[in-house]
């Protein structure tokens, strides 16, 4: 499950993935550096969403509920495949930061503990040093935060000022569903950010180009994602799986997610990572 902060680091209850409803009331202060990317959303300058995107965020808890998610805490065991189909079983807790566009991931893996952070399209590796690194991920992180971070927060993301979306009106039939797709153009060089001590930072280093978001019709929620990025010819697919039910004050994010590379078309290839939370 993850447990969701709310302005000020104040826990306003626990948001089960698994079996929904789960409440307890808690204070927690962040650790390390982490309380620079705790910020709720600057609301004064929010522009008015589109119809569909406000329909998308009422179907995953509501944008009041949202508003005061400032830290998503979890933790899961991940399956990171190798060319071959075998994979490397692994454990992983995950701070995702919706209002910040981030996420920190920590791994104690056989030969060293690693912490990855991925901030507004900005990657580095905060704790580990690669050659002590067995994974299958290695090299892959940024990638694979992000799509993590994309998944999770995907009603926010529909409110970054950086893309241009459009919905397409025509539904589309995926694996028994009824899809409706709201194609992404991402321009991080728009909005040159700011890092929490107001230096301008000027174009993300990592991130995307292209995107297209897959809205459930039935779920009401989009529950898969494809990412391209023209600079780096690289292609991902992401799906989420298990949301809780819809009811009021449960945040609806996935508590499974699966992160595929793809190509330029769409296409679906050869799987990356499993991710199956488990709680913190």
């Amino acid at each position: 499950m993850f447990k969701t902060a709310v302005r000020h680091a104040v826990v306003i209850g626990l948001v089960a993935l698994t079996c929904a409803g789960c409440g307890q009331q808690a204070v927690e202060t962040p650790s390390g550096d982490d309380h620079l990317l705790v910020m709720g959303p600057a609301s004064e300058a929010m522009a008015e969403p589109p119809e569909y995107v406000s329909e998308i965020l009422a179907s995953s808890g509501g944008l009041d509920l949202w508003r005061r998610q400032t830290r998503l805490r979890a933790d899961g065991v991940v399956k990171l495949y190798q060319p071959d189909g075998s994979f490397y079983l692994s454990e992983h807790d995950l701070d995702v930061y919706p209002w910040s566009n981030a996420v920190r991931i920590e791994a104690n893996e056989p030969r060293a503990r690693f912490v990855w952070q991925l901030a507004e399209g900005r990657y580095q590796t905060l704790e580990g040093q690669a050659p002590l690194d067995v994974s299958p991920l290695a090299g892959s992180y940024g990638t694979y935060a992000d799509a993590v971070l994309h998944i999770v927060t995907v009603p926010v993301r529909l409110l970054d000022e950086e893309a241009e979306l459009y919905r397409e009106p025509a539904p589309i039939h995926i694996r028994g569903q009824w899809y409706q797709r709201i194609v992404a153009k991402f321009y991080p060089a728009r909005t040159a950010s700011k890092d929490r001590g107001g230096e301008r930072l000027g174009p993300a280093e990592f991130g995307w180009t292209d995107g297209v978001y897959f809205l459930n019709r039935g779920a009401g929620l989009i529950d898969m994602i494809w990412l391209g990025s023209e600079t780096r010819q690289e292609y991902i697919m992401v799906r989420g799986y298990d949301y809780p039910p819809e009811e009021p004050g449960v945040l609806r994010v996935p508590s499974k997610v699966e992160i595929f590379r793809a190509d330029a078309e769409g296409n679906v290839k050869e799987r990356l990572a499993e991710l199956d939370v488990s709680g913190r």
